[in-house]
């Protein structure tokens, strides 16, 4: 008697807890849950995958799986789902009707569940943090204070920084691996937040040895001759492409000069090492910096470097920041 009343008291206080504002929604979803109980999330991600990069081999490589394993679960996946969701041909995969159904009803759904995992676990103690080549320190500083409350004297989480190129930012974002990613705008990634932190003109600049160093102004008939030590695609997407489209619009189709800029040692000894070589910072970037001079462009209305801090539409870590850009005056883009 003692456990059958046990049992009719828990089935009141589920009743209760149904009957409250979320009842019908929890029945529905319940309901709902009966029907793909024997679905697999990874089935989901494989499938993703999949039509991310247009192939089942170059899935699988990305996946670190096998391709005839890949193969045989997006089988599996169709055979559950009742209908072929991908074309397959010599030249790749491309979705079917149904598989184009397929994706928009579902391509959601992970980063629901990552939210709602979020939403529900304790806010993290530590922020890992993505930095793209080439940021300076007071940037750093300013993201530190800003997501960290150190002005405040707040015990916040912490923030671990660590290198990371920008086009790998968004896979990491995606899968958790990092909470905010710091890269150069504009950047091709739909479903950021985008806080910026740095605007800045951008100038030329040279080492101390170079024939232009002594020359002001510069014109673009002095950097006509020049290459552009650069970013490459890898290290600023969007952003590698935008800068010299502008410069070229203005006078200067400049030559470039990939690079990448992470270590600031190797950025100063090319420049040192090559006489035809400039390269394009903003000036508060390089001062301090005695083997290098800094000239601005013959223009009015020269480029600009924006850095911005980003994280996830929808996550934990996107609510803080856009919380800490109303804060602190970032400009916040979504």
């Amino acid at each position: 008697m003692l456990d059958e009343s046990i049992t009719l008291e828990r089935t009141a206080a589920c009743d209760r807890v149904l009957d409250g504002a979320t009842g019908d929604g929890v029945r529905h979803a319940v309901t709902h849950a009966e029907h793909v109980d024997d679905f697999d999330m990874r089935h989901l991600r494989y499938f993703l995958t999949v039509v991310r990069a247009g192939t089942v081999s170059g899935a699988a490589q990305e996946l670190r799986i096998s391709q005839p394993s890949l193969s045989q679960q997006i089988r599996r996946l169709e055979r559950r789902v009742g209908a072929p969701l991908f074309i397959r041909s010599s030249r790749g995969v491309e979705l079917t009707t149904g598989g184009r159904a397929f994706l928009r009803e579902i391509q959601s759904i992970p980063g629901q569940l990552r939210s709602a995992i979020a939403a529900a676990a304790p806010a993290p103690r530590v922020w890992p943090v993505g930095v793209c080549g080439g940021v300076p320190a007071d940037v750093l500083a300013e993201v530190q204070s800003g997501l960290a409350g150190q002005d405040a004297g707040e015990t916040g989480p912490r923030l671990r920084m660590r290198s990371i190129g920008a086009a790998d930012q968004l896979e990491l974002l995606n899968h958790g691996e990092i909470a905010f990613g710091i890269v150069r705008l504009p950047i091709p990634a739909p479903g950021l937040v985008r806080a910026v932190v740095w605007d800045e003109p951008l100038g030329v600049v040279v080492h101390a040895d170079h024939p232009l160093a002594g020359r002001t102004p510069l014109t673009w008939a002095d950097l006509a001759t020049q290459r552009l030590l650069w970013y490459d695609e890898g290290c600023a997407p969007g952003y590698a492409d935008t800068v010299p489209a502008q410069l070229a619009a203005q006078g200067w189709k400049a030559i470039l000069h990939p690079f990448d800029q992470d270590q600031e040692s190797l950025f100063v000894h090319a420049l040192q090492t090559t006489t035809d070589l400039v390269a394009l910072r903003p000036r508060r970037a390089v001062q301090g910096t005695a083997q290098l001079v800094w000239r601005p462009l013959p223009t009015r209305l020269p480029p600009r470097e924006r850095l911005a801090v980003t994280a996830l539409t929808g996550s934990r870590a996107g609510g803080v920041l856009r919380r800490v850009a109303a804060e602190r005056g970032w400009l916040c883009l979504t």
